[in-house]
């Protein structure tokens, strides 16, 4: 088995004793990769930290307007992070940095042309990512790496094709800067692997003999490398919460697509491998994970096409008197106001009150948030929800992945069944999950939301396997949603908890709320529908407020056992202190109002809270 003993900054092999001889080289030149690069590199600077805090606007502002910056040295500044980021987490697979800057230098010279300011806008509308530095789930495929999912057997195979996905952000001008590591096989809400070890968590208590905290999974060496600042932005893989798991666990922004996104292909095997059976439902959806809402939200925006715009119509009284070296007009901003359904069922006292306090003030403080309507969704049959979720999950047994695992020994926290490994006919169907009782908790769960549901509406890209007979070279659709004004489904966003404590978790609590269940039921019901779904950190909760919230959650005995104490500042913010975790909430729509749903929770990182 790998070894999760591995000190943070102590480099090696975790499982020297694989098989498979590609499994050593890929591993050992991982090592050397990084070991190389640190030696040439050294520690992060303070300007590196400064360069990791900024959004991407800001960046691409100071690279194109300002012209104090430059690609390359943004991504210097990756690179140094990333390798503390590897040496501290274990979270890499791959880290390409000289093809990364490359890349940067090409960007530089080629595109910008620092002095000609009468290409600004060209720049920015042909490569609307630039100086995005991101990183990649080791299940989704990128030319000339392998996707291993933690296995072996899968180490010495390079892919030959670039998921869609990740092509779509490098057109845009974007830059990998590295593959981070997955759970073996995609089978476990944690990330450890025999391949690639244990991926540690960025947050470490700050008690000297503080117990260590979970990364979460499935996307966790993604969370890792993100929270550390190696990468800008993450792009994983979400079945069950594997975004907006490791999200929460490690105060990021975590964004859940839809299985069928329109604007890119997202299919298996082309794009993406999982260990776990092919699925309809849940289906596996993209995802991205960030430190900041508005640079998840300019990928999201780009990657879907269109955003959220409602705003007043200019006039042409607007534009009286406007000289040409004069800013022009903008529209006036209209706001976004949804209904709100809430619940905190399943959730820890703290998350009960983040709930109540944050409706409290868009109620009160927030015109251009202020929701139509806020209503409480009920209680729902939690366990109902969550056999359910497993029944689909596993209807089609393990065979590939155990042909996948070969002979590796299996982890311990899975969701691997040996009784499935069979092809008897009649264990088949003894595994078919109940369609109708999915089908009843769906029509319950929208009745008490009070959604109505129409033709179009109704549309959760749940179309079986009919898609995966397309041609590989299908054309991409365009959006029919635009947002704003345009008619769709009816802007109505659930809050619910992501996690069920809410956010980071030690590892004894992690796994005696994982063994009690239902611990991220809300992420797994959201893949069962297909809705859209992010997590969202409340970084900016009054110190005051945030200490209330613990003190009375610290007053319950059933979770006074499961609250962390402090933690240590956070990983590149040099101002910060020792502190109470962020809490975070998850916000879901309908399909076709995610654009919505996105700038929604844009709004709510800008609520005032004093």
């Amino acid at each position: 088995m790998p070894d999760s003993k591995i000190a943070r900054a102590e480099f090696r092999n975790p499982c020297p004793d694989l098989k498979n001889p590609a499994a050593k080289t890929v591993v050992d030149s991982l090592l050397s990769t990084v070991s190389k690069a640190s030696e040439r590199f050294g520690e992060p600077t303070a300007e590196d930290y400064e360069i990791a805090n900024l959004t991407l606007h800001d960046i691409q502002q100071r690279l194109i307007h300002e012209e104090d910056l430059t690609v390359p040295r943004v991504v210097e500044a990756r690179i140094r992070l990333t390798i503390k980021a590897s040496l501290d987490t274990h979270c890499l697979t791959a880290f390409p940095y000289d093809k990364a800057l490359e890349q940067a230098r090409y960007y530089q010279k080629d595109v910008i042309k620092i002095g000609d300011n009468d290409n600004v806008e060209q720049i920015l509308d042909a490569f609307p990512l630039l100086g995005l530095v991101f990183s990649v789930k080791d299940c989704i495929h990128v030319e000339g790496f392998p996707t291993t999912l933690g296995c072996s057997l899968r180490a010495g195979h390079n892919e030959v094709a670039t998921a869609k996905l990740v092509q779509r952000i490098m057109d845009g001008g974007a830059i990998m800067i590295a593959k981070t590591t997955a759970p073996q096989l995609m089978m476990s809400n944690t990330t450890q692997s025999p391949l690639w070890g244990t991926t540690r968590s960025a947050i470490q208590s700050a008690e000297a003999q503080g117990e260590e905290f979970q990364v979460g999974g499935s996307s966790g060496g993604e969370a890792a490398l993100v929270k550390m600042g190696g990468s800008q932005l993450g792009i994983g893989t979400d079945m069950g919460g594997s975004v907006r798991q490791p999200a929460c666990l490690n105060e990021l922004f975590g964004y859940k697509f839809i299985s069928k996104p329109n604007n890119f292909r997202w299919k298996l095997p082309q794009d993406f491998m999982t260990g776990l059976p092919h699925t309809t439902v849940p289906a596996t959806a993209p995802g991205l994970l960030a430190r900041d809402i508005h640079t998840l939200k300019l990928v999201g925006d780009h990657l879907h096409g269109s955003l959220y715009a409602n705003m007043a119509e200019l006039t042409d009284s607007d534009y009286q008197d406007v000289y040409e070296e004069w800013e022009m007009p903008v529209p006036e901003d209209l706001g976004n106001n949804p209904r709100i359904v809430y619940t905190t069922q399943q959730s820890s006292p703290e998350v009960h009150q983040l709930v109540h306090w944050l409706l409290e003030k868009l109620q009160k403080h927030n015109d251009l948030a202020r929701p139509t309507q806020c209503q409480e969704l009920g209680d729902i049959d939690v366990k109902a929800w969550g056999e359910t979720w497993m029944e689909h999950a596993k209807e089609h047994g393990f065979n590939d992945a155990r042909a996948m695992l070969a002979d590796d020994p299996l982890i311990k926290r899975t969701m691997f069944d040996e009784s499935r490994l069979s092809t008897n006919d009649a264990d088949k169907a003894s595994w078919k999950p109940d369609s109708d009782k999915l089908a009843r908790l769906k029509a319950e769960f929208v009745k008490q939301a009070k959604i109505k549901v129409g033709d179009d509406d109704s549309k959760t890209s749940e179309k079986d396997d009919e898609d995966e007979s397309d041609d590989d070279d299908e054309d991409e659709e365009q959006e029919d949603d635009k947002g704003g004004k345009d008619k769709g489904p009816e802007n109505v966003i659930l809050v619910t908890p992501t996690y069920t404590l809410g956010g980071p978790v030690q590892q004894s609590t992690f796994v005696q709320l994982d063994d009690a269940g239902e611990s991220e039921i809300w992420c797994q019901i959201f893949n069962l529908v297909d809705w859209p779904a992010i997590s969202i950190p409340l970084n900016h909760l009054p110190v005051k407020a945030r200490q209330e919230f613990h003190d009375k959650a610290l007053a319950s005995p059933e979770w006074a056992k499961h609250l962390p104490g402090k933690v240590k500042a956070d990983p590149i913010d040099n101002q910060a202190k020792e502190r109470l975790p962020s809490l975070s909430l998850q916000l879901a729509t309908l399909p076709g109002n995610q654009h919505a749903l996105l700038d929604y929770a844009l709004r709510l990182s800008r609520l005032k809270t004093h």
